[in-house]
């Protein structure tokens, strides 16, 4: 299901943004499309986020944006996400700055991300600190690997509201949701909200979040640009980065398409890949994730187990939910074949860890494969209900099975060009690495 949104004419400014953007292909009410946009002050290095309302092709059922106040030179940003199966732009795409890969790039796609991160990191945006999680490491980002799954950084955090009997549609603020009290919040199934909303709490995390621009003394909120923002600026190796078998990134073939890679990576403000290096990126971040991303479900275990599922028809739980995630990316991102695993007892199972479903295809546990990971598991108070152990349980006192502590090197990129800010401002110009300015 493609869902195409039409970018109107001037989209970045006051006026297109608060203007209701198309969308055919797709229902709003069914399976909906997001926008989400930051909008920089680069005299003040501040950032604040207006998420414009999309409507149906011909609908009238809906209450009108607020139109944002921001200065004239304010440079803005947009990230897309959607609920269906594509997103894909049509209309201003040339004007507002839209990727524009050969194919789609799954449900993903930005306009003037590019220009919006390089003047970010030219205006000294503030970056609160990740903080130290409950589980004693440093808050995670979007590029953790404890948080990644096989399409990283996709889609976005917004919402909007939906009264479920009339199906008018508004933007969450105070105001509509006083207007239509029986509304219903529709969220976009995403790694950022995933992040946000769920797992971050899990561990007593804050998000990084900014003046909403459509409920103005409303709460903050988060959003996709201040987690690649803050992750781009304080994620500690080893870094997650789109890899090349990222379904959104891969050709109608299924094979790696460098330019889509490029793309991507370019407008979640990640460097550049390096084509040389296709098949090693793919291999060290399947490596990464048995490595860092299964055992992370163990160390974080009984901060997840019984913690609400971001989809109870996935998952019955947190744990179970980022369960079943980790074995459906294990086999989409090939890693099965990259990084054959071999059991407590010997055998060639397809992942380390295997799902396992109620009659009704909810995720209820984990069955943990590897000696590693059964060794780990006991460390941790495991086995227990959701959390098993395949076969022989290893003894505690083993250290024959401890994880290695030699984690998988970083990847290694073409540094990209670093442009002035000027340029980056006037441009459209690869991000370079300039430096944020962080909150000690």
């Amino acid at each position: 299901m493609s869902c195409i949104v039409t970018i109107p004419a001037h989209a970045l400014t006051a006026r297109g943004l608060s203007k209701p953007w198309i969308v055919t292909g797709c229902d709003q009410t069914v399976t909906p499309t997001f926008a989400e946009c930051a909008v920089l002050n680069p005299a003040e290095g501040i950032i604040k986020i207006y998420s414009p309302l999309l409507i149906n092709a011909g609908s009238l059922n809906f209450i009108a944006p607020v139109v944002p106040v921001f200065p004239a030179r304010a440079i803005v940003g947009c990230w897309f996400g959607t609920n269906g199966g594509t997103t894909t732009l049509a209309g201003f795409t040339t004007q507002a700055k839209c990727t524009s890969p050969v194919t789609a790039l799954g449900q993903f796609a930005a306009c003037n991300a590019l220009a919006f991160f390089a003047a970010a990191r030219c205006d000294n945006v503030v970056i609160p600190p990740l903080g130290i999680g409950l589980n004693g490491k440093p808050c995670y980002t979007t590029r953790s690997f404890e948080i990644v799954d096989m399409d990283q950084s996709d889609n976005v955090v917004t919402s909007f509201l939906m009264d479920p009997t009339t199906k008018k549609l508004a933007q969450k603020n105070l105001k509509n949701a006083i207007a239509l009290p029986n509304a219903t919040e529709v969220n976009n199934g995403s790694d950022n909200l995933l992040l946000d909303a769920f797992y971050r709490p899990a561990l007593r995390c804050s998000a990084f979040t900014a003046p909403n621009l459509a409920d103005p003394t409303g709460p903050q909120v988060g959003a996709l640009a201040l987690n690649e923002i803050q992750a781009n600026a304080m994620q500690a190796a080893p870094v997650a980065l789109v890899p090349p078998l990222d379904p959104m990134v891969v050709d109608a073939n299924m094979n790696p398409d460098f330019e889509k890679q490029s793309i991507y990576r370019a407008n979640v403000d990640q460097p550049a890949p390096n084509l040389a290096l296709t098949a090693e990126q793919s291999l060290q971040y399947c490596q990464n994730f048995l490595n860092v991303t299964a055992p992370g479900f163990i160390t974080d275990m009984k901060f997840l187990i019984g913690r609400a599922s971001p989809a109870p028809a996935n998952g019955k739980d947190l744990f179970t939910f980022l369960a079943q995630r980790f074995a459906a990316s294990w086999v989409g991102l090939t890693c099965n074949i990259l990084t054959p695993i071999i059991d407590v007892n010997g055998n060639s199972v397809i992942s380390p860890l295997t799902a396992n479903f109620d009659g009704n295809g909810v995720c209820i546990s984990a069955t943990f494969n590897t000696p590693k990971l059964i060794q780990l598991l006991l460390e941790n108070g495991g086995p227990n209900s959701e959390a098993l152990a395949l076969g022989l349980v290893l003894p505690v006192s083993s250290t024959q099975f401890l994880p290695s502590s030699t984690q998988t090197q970083i990847y290694k990129t073409v540094p990209a060009s670093t442009p002035t800010c000027e340029y980056a401002k006037n441009t459209f110009a690869t991000p370079a690495s300039f430096g944020y300015k962080r909150v000690k």
